[in-house]
């Protein structure tokens, strides 16, 4: 056999060999893709049920669009916060979830939520979020945004103020009420259980029919007013309490007056009989709400007759935006896989929760070019009055709540939250109520997070 035919047959041979190897290699590679590059992500989350079936639908979207990645949504309706806090003290965290203000900001300080500034001069879609709605644990460091935003409004039933004859509260900022005028159309929509309103001498405060206005007593129903008359929690670098103010105590004594001067709100004893803010409204309790963007959810599906103000002024037309955020945890083995789920859930195109009334979109494009708004305000759930009203003081005239800004807020709020029960009862002023105050939050303030 001469020389050049085994060079033939080992040449064949070998060429055999390659093939085979690099047959079984592919087969193995590409079975190996969808498992050794198959990602797994944890998320959690709390909601209604209604908000459970769109995170449902939004995860299937993301899968379907993302099929290397699986997203494990687990929902927790209730006690989340015991629920998050034993998951960090035995180390299985989700690699994705809600969480409060305070806990948010609180982990990050100490490394376990993830900083996720890199990735802003990677992703337009969250450099271009709104400004307020970032929360910043250090100089230059964030952990994101909200997972959408809220703002605190004025609701009203149109067909009240149409019965008693009253001018509709107004959509911009620039005419919003003073607060003389707010208390006066109040008045005009309270009425005792024989048809005479507030401004009557013959009024009937112990029995009272519909009331003229209600409003939450937690902070974000008090701290746009603090905002409007120039006022503060703290001074400027978060170290001394300032909720004794003259300009705070003006807005405390004129809330505390609503209730048990003008007799046009109830109190919290008569509220705990009271149904829901969207019920309130449908059956004519209460003509005015100051209450959250989201109860507009409800308000779409009662078919009520509704419209929206903006808030009564002080000094300045202010609102506050606010919505706990979605963190990442810092020690999820898919930062990128996460960030990528973490831009999608709260997609206006994927989550209809927008459409519908419970969520404000997060990127700026949604409050400043028509084709974006139109997108999640053109539709029955939004009156013709909800782009003046919200979608463009959200731009002018808003600013973060103090869970974004003030240390130690998981402390400080519920001993706020303490402190002012006086006022809401009727037991103290509002000047000998935040006089006191100051024992008890003072102690605990640990300065302001660098915006």
């Amino acid at each position: 056999m001469t020389k050049k035919i085994w060079i033939l047959i080992l040449t064949s041979i070998l060429c055999i060999f390659i093939a085979a190897c690099s047959s079984d290699n592919s087969s193995k590679t590409s079975k190996g893709k969808d498992d050794s590059e198959k990602v797994t992500l944890k998320f959690m989350y709390w909601g209604s049920v209604f908000e459970k079936q769109a995170v449902e639908k939004m995860v299937k979207s993301f899968e379907e669009k993302n099929p290397n990645i699986k997203v494990d949504a687990q929902h927790v309706p209730n006690d989340y916060g015991t629920k998050i806090n034993t998951l960090m003290a035995s180390g299985d965290l989700p690699d994705v979830a809600y969480l409060s203000e305070g806990l948010a900001l609180k982990w990050a300080e100490e490394g376990k939520v993830m900083d996720v500034t890199q990735y802003m001069l990677e992703f337009d879609e969250l450099k271009n979020r709104i400004p307020e709605t970032f929360y910043y644990f250090d100089k230059g460091k964030t952990i994101g945004t909200n997972t959408a935003g809220e703002i605190m409004s004025l609701f009203y039933n149109k067909d009240l103020f149409a019965e008693q004859g009253v001018d509709l509260p107004p959509a911009d900022a620039q005419n919003a009420w003073d607060w003389g005028s707010f208390v006066e159309t109040a008045q005009k929509l309270t009425l005792d259980n024989q048809g005479r309103n507030a401004l009557s001498p013959d009024f009937d405060a112990k029995n009272i029919a519909q009331y003229g206005i209600s409003f939450p007593t937690w902070w974000a129903g008090w701290y746009p007013f603090l905002l409007s008359n120039g006022g503060a929690i703290t001074n400027e670098d978060g170290t001394k309490y300032t909720l004794n103010s003259p300009e705070a105590v003006e807005v405390f004594q004129n809330l505390q007056d609503l209730m048990y001067k003008y007799h046009v709100a109830p109190t919290p004893t008569q509220k705990e009989n009271m149904p829901a803010t969207s019920v309130l409204l449908q059956t004519k309790k209460v003509a005015m709400v100051i209450d959250g963007h989201w109860n507009i959810l409800d308000f779409g599906e009662s078919k009520l007759n509704y419209g929206i103000g903006v808030l009564p002024k002080y000094k300045e037309a202010k609102s506050v935006i606010f919505g706990a955020p979605t963190v990442i945890f810092a020690d999820t083995k898919h930062p990128d896989e996460a960030m990528k789920f973490y831009l999608f859930h709260n997609n206006p195109e994927e989550v209809d929760l927008f459409a519908k009334g419970l969520w404000m979109p997060l990127e700026e494009k949604y409050y400043t070019e028509q084709e974006y708004i139109d997108s999640w305000i053109n539709n029955e759930v939004h009156p013709p009055e909800f782009k003046e009203a919200v979608v463009d003081y959200t731009m002018n005239n808003i600013e973060p709540g103090p869970s974004y800004s003030l240390k130690n807020f998981v402390e400080i709020d519920p001993a706020i939250g303490a402190g002012l029960d006086p006022i809401w009862l009727g037991k103290k002023s509002a000047k000998d109520a935040l006089d006191e105050l100051e024992k008890t939050v003072q102690p605990l303030l640990q300065g302001l997070y660098e915006r």
